[in-house]
């Protein structure tokens, strides 16, 4: 019998091929908009056809200069908060909810109970004991006045962020994963980054590949992640394509905001 602290039974699953920035962010924004309307939590999966930097909502356009090896590549603002992201070996999930549902009324329990259930999947996939570090999910602390944070999200700590953390050198972690929330009218979306291996664009920030002895690719272990999402939040549904309305909503938006200097540079 689900548990009533759970989300609905009832959810659409979306497996989406790479695009490019804008059109995914776009998709995002679109589910998020529908959801208050049809009650129907949406599982999205998806990739990027290219190396994209996405800024956080707040992030001012000019700090990407901050960071020399993504100058280059193509970039994007987020709906959501957080740190930029640098989208290429990696895999980024959405969840976006009905605020009807129990988990989406409580930021800090969804943020966290996503990530659990990612930490597991990640670490069913090692094969081996013998490694020198462990996966965590980041302790909530107590705030605490803070010096400027780093541009990149994965070199950011928040509560809840999945580590890898080095047991030989003690304080030595690294970010494997995280997330954002942005509510609007009926629905609350979360979207995260899972970092698999370092990028060119982004050299300094090892993957989990990078860092333990997973034997499976990317898009290999990509296949095996809805279900484990989706079991932990008590979610069934079948994979389905994006609906005519969603495709028609999110190309509004990708054709209005996200694919305009007026939206990337507007900070």
């Amino acid at each position: 019998m689900p548990n009533r602290d759970a989300c609905s039974d009832a959810c659409r699953l979306i497996v989406d091929p790479p695009a490019d920035g804008a059109w995914n962010m776009a998709v995002d924004e679109a589910l998020l908009e529908t959801v208050a309307d049809d009650q129907v939590p949406t599982l999205r999966i998806y990739r990027w056809d290219r190396p994209t930097l996405s800024l956080g909502y707040f992030q001012s356009y000019s700090d990407r200069q901050s960071h020399q090896p993504s100058r280059d590549a193509e970039v994007v603002r987020r709906l959501s908060g957080g740190g930029a992201i640098l989208h290429d070996q990696e895999i980024t999930y959405s969840l976006v909810l009905p605020r009807t549902q129990p988990l989406a009324a409580d930021t800090h329990r969804l943020y966290d109970t996503v990530h659990q259930a990612i930490l597991n999947w990640l670490f069913e996939l090692i094969t081996s004991e013998d490694i020198t570090g462990k996966l965590a999910l980041c302790e909530r602390q107590q705030k605490t006045v803070q010096q400027q944070e780093p541009f990149l999200c994965f070199q950011r700590r928040s509560s809840g962020d999945v580590l890898f953390v080095n047991e030989n050198l003690g304080c030595d972690n690294h970010k494997i994963v995280g997330s954002a929330q942005r509510r609007r009218r009926g629905g609350v979306l979360q979207h995260g980054s899972i970092l698999w291996a370092a990028s060119q664009t982004a050299p300094e920030l090892p993957g989990f590949a990078n860092l333990t002895d997973v034997k499976q690719s990317l898009i290999d272990a990509a296949k095996s992640l809805p279900m484990a999402v989706m079991s932990a939040l008590q979610l069934v549904g079948e994979q389905e394509r994006i609906s005519k309305r969603i495709r028609s909503n999110a190309e509004e938006y990708r054709d209005r905001r996200y694919k305009l200097p007026a939206w990337t540079e507007r900070r």
